[in-house]
């Protein structure tokens, strides 16, 4: 088939439609004329995805049984699956349904309507150690532990994707790093609220490198997978915005395109990381299942750099960010300030 410029108009069905990614992409594909089923579980964002054109189903696909599935699968040419519980904190079976079964569901139901390709959303998590890591590559060593509940079920997650390719179906993984943009309620939110709340913890000064992702950067990677040709399947893909910056660098863009002060400082690893841990084990002898304050992987994603080499999805997928991170984070600062959130 080839490289194509051009898509047909596609029927694609979008799992994980009413999340960020999710949303995201749904709005894309409308706008380019594609026929979009959206599934998800927020309703009141169903409702607007409905009123832009999607048909949207409420849905768990943890729950979702064949005969709810046929139906939604039919004639379906392309399968996103965004949907996943993503959080550094929560009880595992609750991951495990909703990143391992539902992938199994969704697998499943690919396999029986006979999708011409399933596109799985994963994450770079799988590569977490808590140690530095840069310029990590689709192929690098996986840990031998998880580093928690949510990087062991995506884990987990890829191995039924990988199984299901090896057993005919066409799949492309990616693995997208830390989103961002308007719409985005959890990495930059968080430390802003932290920030309001007293100030930033920046372990060892936060001069870490991490990379980011803009949120439409991301969706341009999916259509990528969309229209790549055969020799893309089967493969895992990291996907950023090429551009690793230290989290000190980026909360002072944050604040300074905000006209906050940015308050900080600076916690040795040692001390933060014995303080998570405790404030876990606090959530555990409660049986509290609010996120700590503070969790060991957190403090270790604030500690450690980890970068992603990009070439492949260049070379393979064409990929090439759209939005760099200077303007992602003047969107970003509009639609907080159009919220009020000032």
């Amino acid at each position: 088939m080839g490289w194509l410029t051009a898509m047909n108009k596609m029927n694609v069905l979008i799992t994980g439609a009413t999340g960020f990614l999710g949303n995201n992409a749904t709005c894309r594909l409308l706008a380019e004329g594609h026929q979009v089923t959206a599934l998800g579980r927020n309703e009141a964002a169903g409702r607007r995805l409905a009123a832009s054109g999607a048909r949207f189903v409420p849905i768990d696909l943890a729950v979702m049984t064949p005969e709810l599935a046929a139906p939604l699968f039919a004639g379906q040419q392309m399968v996103i699956h965004c949907a996943a519980l993503s959080s550094p904190w929560g009880a595992y079976d609750d991951f495990y349904q909703a990143n391992v079964i539902a992938t199994e569901n969704v697998v499943r139901s690919c396999r029986a309507a006979g999708v011409e390709r399933l596109i799985h959303v994963s994450t770079p998590s799988v590569y977490f150690d808590f140690r530095e890591q840069t310029g990590i590559t689709e192929n690098s060593p996986l840990p031998r532990r998880s580093a928690n509940a949510y990087a062991h079920t995506k884990r987990l997650a890829e191995a039924v994707v990988d199984a299901a390719f090896a057993e005919g179906l066409p799949v492309v993984t990616l693995r997208p790093r830390a989103l961002f943009g308007p719409g985005d309620t959890a990495i930059f939110p968080r430390l802003m609220r932290a920030n309001e709340r007293g100030f930033v913890p920046l372990i060892g000064g936060g001069q870490a490198l991490m990379d980011l992702t803009y949120i439409d950067n991301v969706t341009e990677a999916l259509i990528c997978c969309m229209r790549a040709d055969a020799a893309v399947l089967g493969n895992k893909y990291n996907i950023t915005n090429g551009e690793p910056t230290s989290l000190f660098e980026l909360l002072q863009r944050i604040f300074g395109e905000l006209g906050i002060p940015f308050r900080h400082r600076s916690i040795p690893y040692p001390l933060a990381y014995g303080a998570a841990g405790l404030m876990e084990l606090g959530a555990r002898m409660t049986q509290s299942r609010k996120e700590p304050l503070m969790t060991r992987y957190t403090v270790g994603t604030l500690a450690f750099s980890q970068t992603l080499d990009i070439s492949r999805a260049a070379r393979d997928l064409h990929y090439r960010p759209q939005v760099t991170v200077e303007e992602g984070i003047r969107r970003f600062c509009s639609w907080w300030r159009s919220k009020g959130e000032l």
